[in-house]
């Protein structure tokens, strides 16, 4: 890293861009980054960066801007290796974006082994205040500051000869001396003094220094322009930045923007921008005196800016079109824009997603006449939403309701938001606007393609978690191609977890794995290891690899992903494959412990999302895994006590497994409550009555747990020949070795009466064969049970609960282990409920206490 550190009028940008252009002409690859105080957020920050290596990867279709900053710096890595040449990075104006926050993430950046060959000038008034120590110890830094940039007596000399001042050698060493060589300010007195009679007056009068001095040399230079000069300057003053065509739209008359050629006649402190379009922007110092005096002379700052806004929507940026609104406080032009450029499509539709452009709009929607512009309303629904700012997203909906109230076109548009809000909120979508969704499709008229897209993606999940799995399949492979075809692979890859889904509950477990790793691939490629998609792809694969009986592999999936989930943009459905595959690997397991502790955490998650279905999930499981623990009396108690009591088991929605596609529901909990009670007579009219109210086809899963239900209700009612027939067609007619944790974690059908069911005379010699390797591959995955607390932690447990010992912190302790801070709270979080203590100090006593402490 080289840093150019000054402060304001040193000439910092223009030696940036003089180096810039010598390394262009090198054919180094460059990428030059404008920073401002926009950038001050992680996320902001990471964007910028991302998309200024736009131009050198040609990356397409990641929807960057809906990430996270974790996810945004995985994106930033992966991006940046990919380029294999050296790699020059220019961070000008740095000191705008600085924050503890930006800084936390130059220091990772710079920390990366796997970025060495990206070099970053740093461009900035203020030094960085990350560790600097380690680049130094290997020469990898360099700076250059107010010493380097300074003007010497010599160099000042020769500026002031260059623009015809005859000083004498005294006079220029001893100003120079007293600007400590400011660049601004030699360059400004030299066009005072080349025409003037009184230079020793002017040198004279200058005993100030910084902003004071600043602001009087520029009034100085002001004063001695031509009239229609200094109305070009003030009248673009507002401008972050301008080129000819920008000058052309935005000033009275076009002839007006030729006034720029003539700012080099008289060496204004103008600074010409690195890259494309040949941009260049006002010394901050000098800008800031400009707009003062733009604004003593009634000059309207804001005329400029909406008529900026304007040519840059004309010429298809967007996002700097909403800046320059924004900047001359006109927040309903800011909406006009993103209404007119496809308002909530953005959100999809851009390589770098709409979540900073809506960021933008949300902080000014108090000055917005929302009504005006429904569709940009229903992108700030959508961005609430994915910020898990719920009442928000709601209100905004209701909102362009009332705006598009009677327009039918607007009805479509209102219709697929709604839609995707009940998948945030995890509301149901009422069958009617499905229906209408359907119908808007074979309407196409009107209808954008990422519309189209969009109206699939959600046809596709709902038809989903409906259990109508050909339909959601059908759907969500429309909904790939279209949202490919529209140039969105964000949106795409979000389909592979719909598909995924179908195809694991249809009893395609290739085809779900299939598509979770695709999921993964596409998300680690185009976005970055880590990411929330790479995040959802693990734990959907882990529900299949746990129910297949790998639960090392699902364990070491879950261990990051699923922490990530409940922190990050995610819906129920995520959560729930999660919770579910994490219980199915610790049950395997015997460890209750964390079992129980695994469910406290979820619950924290759904409790912080509003997700109601998923607190009830756990309320099943705990009653389950209580009862498959032993304690069938706490078991009941629990169930009564949280809406799995006796009286809700002839509730037909609460056990209609169309829509419960995981988990227990009243009618199966009391089955084998009543089976491990002994009153089989119960078990079975549970059973036949929630069996028969079953409207619609089971899926595989429930099909076979159902299956395994029935056949120890069989055994109960010593009906061994039509058990043994049942559990014959079961082999026979279902996949069991991708569901056989099913046969381990059936508890009514213990794997001993199963064994024995095999060796019925009339189980066929085959079938017994296959029945006995699936029922021994059961076994394995169980281990031995556990005959001490000591015994139920696992062996990185034991190595986190060493280090605690020694008092290291959650930091030290992943530095130790290669693991980040999240696994490690992970572990502590376990470690803490198995020891049933919540402090650290508690932890170490109690281990201590139980010999499980080398020291």
């Amino acid at each position: 890293m080289t840093t150019i550190v000054a402060p304001a009028g040193y000439g910092k940008t223009s030696l940036a861009v003089q180096w810039y252009e010598l390394l262009k002409e090198d054919r180094v690859k460059l990428c030059w980054v404008s920073l401002d105080a926009e950038h001050t957020s992680q996320e902001a920050f990471l964007l910028a960066l991302i998309d200024a290596l736009q131009t050198l990867s040609n990356e397409d279709g990641a929807d960057a801007g809906n990430l996270p900053a974790t996810a945004l710096l995985s994106v930033l890595g992966t991006r940046l290796r990919k380029i294999e040449e050296p790699l020059v990075i220019f961070l000008d104006d740095y000191h705008f974006a600085q924050t503890d926050a930006t800084e936390a993430l130059m220091a990772k950046i710079l920390a990366d082994l796997s970025l060495e060959h990206v070099k970053l000038v740093l461009v900035s008034r203020s030094p960085p205040r990350f560790p600097l120590s380690a680049l130094r110890l290997r020469g990898e830094f360099k700076q250059f500051g107010v010493a380097e940039l300074g003007f010497s007596d010599a160099e000042a000399r020769e500026l002031f000869e260059g623009k015809g001042a005859h000083l004498t050698e005294e006079q220029v060493g001893s100003f120079n001396r007293r600007t400590e060589g400011w660049a601004v300010a030699l360059q400004m007195v030299s066009l005072l003094v080349a025409e003037s009679e009184e230079s020793d007056t002017i040198l004279a009068s200058f005993d100030g220094g910084g902003a004071d001095m600043g602001s009087y040399l520029s009034e100085q230079v002001f004063e001695h322009l031509p009239e229609d000069i200094r109305l070009f300057l003030i009248e673009t003053a507002a401008l972050p930045a301008f080129n000819r065509p920008l000058l052309e739209a935005v000033l009275e008359t076009g002839e007006d923007a030729g006034l720029i050629e003539r700012l080099n006649e008289y060496a204004l402190p103008v600074t010409l921008l690195a890259g494309p379009g040949n941009w260049m922007r006002f010394h901050p110092v000098f800008n800031e005196f400009l707009k003062r005096t733009a604004g003593r002379r009634g000059i309207d700052a804001n005329r400029a800016l909406n008529r900026a806004a304007h040519w840059f929507e004309a010429h298809g940026d967007i996002d700097r079109a909403v800046h320059h609104a924004l900047l001359a406080d006109n927040a309903n032009l800011a909406a006009r824009i993103v209404e007119t450029a496809g308002g909530w499509r953005r959100v999809y539709a851009t390589t770098r997603g709409g979540a900073t452009l809506f960021q933008a709009l949300s902080g000014h929607a108090s000055e917005i006449d929302l009504v005006r512009f429904p569709l940009a309303t229903l992108g700030l629904s959508i961005f609430h939403a994915k910020a898990a700012q719920l009442a928000a997203a709601n209100h905004y909906l209701a909102t362009a309701e009332r705006a598009a109230s009677g327009d039918p076109i607007l009805a479509k548009d209102l219709r697929v938001v709604r839609i995707l809000l009940a998948l945030y909120t995890d509301h149901w979508a009422s069958t009617a606007d499905l229906s209408a969704l359907e119908d808007d499709l074979q309407q196409p008229d009107g209808m954008e393609l990422i519309h189209r897209a969009l109206a699939l993606n959600m046809l596709s999940y709902n038809f989903l978690i409906r259990g109508e799995l050909d339909r959601a399949l059908h759907y969500g492979h429309l909904a790939i191609r279209a949202f490919r075809d529209g140039g969105a692979d964000f949106g795409a890859m979000h389909l592979y977890t719909h598909i995924g889904q179908a195809f694991f509950l249809s009893g395609d477990c290739a085809s779900a794995l299939a598509s979770y790793d695709e999921l993964i691939c596409e998300a680690q490629a185009n976005i970055g290891p880590g990411s929330d998609l790479d995040a959802v792809g693990q734990v959907l694969k882990a529900e299949v690899l746990s129910m297949g009986g790998e639960a090392e592999a699902a364990a070491g999936m879950l261990e990051w992903a699923l922490p990530h989930l409940e922190r990050h943009d995610t819906w129920f459905d995520l959560l729930a494959a999660g919770f579910m595959a994490e219980q199915r690997v610790l049950r395997m397991h015997e460890d209750f412990l964390a079992a129980h502790a695994a469910m406290d955490r979820i619950r924290a998650a759904a409790r912080r999302r509003g997700f109601d279905r998923l607190s009830r999930l756990i309320d099943g499981e705990r009653a389950m895994l209580l009862m498959a623990s032993g304690d069938l009396d706490q078991a009941i108690r629990h169930a009564e006590a949280n809406g799995f009591g006796i009286q809700a088991i002839v509730a037909d929605r609460a056990n209609l497994l169309s829509i419960h596609l995981r988990g227990a529901t009243p009618a199966i909990f009391w089955t084998r409550a009543y089976l491990a009670l002994g009153e089989v007579s119960k078990a079975r009219e549970v059973f036949d009555q929630f069996r028969t109210r079953q409207s619609q086809r089971l899926h595989i899963p429930r099909a076979i747990e159902l299956a395994l239900i029935d056949i120890g209700i069989l055994l109960a009612e010593d009906r061994a020949d039509v058990a043994a027939a049942r559990l014959s067609d079961l082999v026979l007619t279902m996949p069991l070795d991708d569901y056989r944790a099913l046969l381990h974690l059936d508890h009514a059908a213990g794997l001993g009466e199963l064994r024995s069911l095999a060796t019925h005379p009339t189980v066929a010699n085959v079938t017994r064969k296959r029945l006995q390797s699936l029922l021994v591959a059961a076994e394995t995955m169980q281990e031995p049970a556990i005959a001490d607390v000591g015994s139920a932690f696992t062996g990185r447990e034991h190595m986190v609960l060493e280090l605690l010992s020694s008092g290291l912190s959650n930091k030290e302790i992943g530095r130790m282990l290669a693991l980040s801070d999240n696994t490690i709270k992970f572990h502590l979080r376990n470690i803490f409920a198995k020891l049933n203590v919540s402090t650290r100090t508690a932890a170490v006593t109690a281990a201590r206490q139980k010999g499980m402490l080398n020291r």
